[in-house]
């Protein structure tokens, strides 16, 4: 009886910790409408969605950023640029996931993954 009690508030915990570690899960949206303005190296750090996946990232290099995009050629392409833009401005190739399917055809979705492979 003991070690059911013990088995449950120890699997009770891990639930509960493992919402509080995904209830701040950094995830943000570019629309295709927003990178359609002409870039530069400042503007680029002007998208505020951008911003804040660099600074969660900066503040641990060892994180890794998950790029969801849009699938087909026109996404293919636009994964090109956005991962470009990601090493100019400092990431690691090794560090950036891409996954296919963003959910829309105009949308890249961030997310930044914490070292151990949590979500931030």
């Amino acid at each position: 009886m003991k070690n059911r009690i013990a088995l449950f508030v120890f699997f009770a915990f891990s639930m509960l910790l493992n919402f509080e570690l995904h209830a701040d899960k950094i995830v943000t949206e570019i629309t295709a409408e927003q990178w359609a303005i002409p870039r530069h190296g400042e503007r680029i750090l002007l998208f505020p969605e951008i911003r804040k996946v660099m600074d969660e990232w900066q503040k641990n290099t060892e994180q890794s950023i998950e790029i969801n995009y849009p699938g087909g050629e026109s996404g293919e392409l636009w994964l090109t640029e956005f991962k470009d833009w990601l090493i100019a401005l400092g990431v690691a190739s090794v560090k950036i996931k891409s996954i296919a399917g963003s959910g829309s055809k105009d949308i890249i979705k961030l997310t930044v993954i914490k070292a151990g492979g949590i979500s931030e």
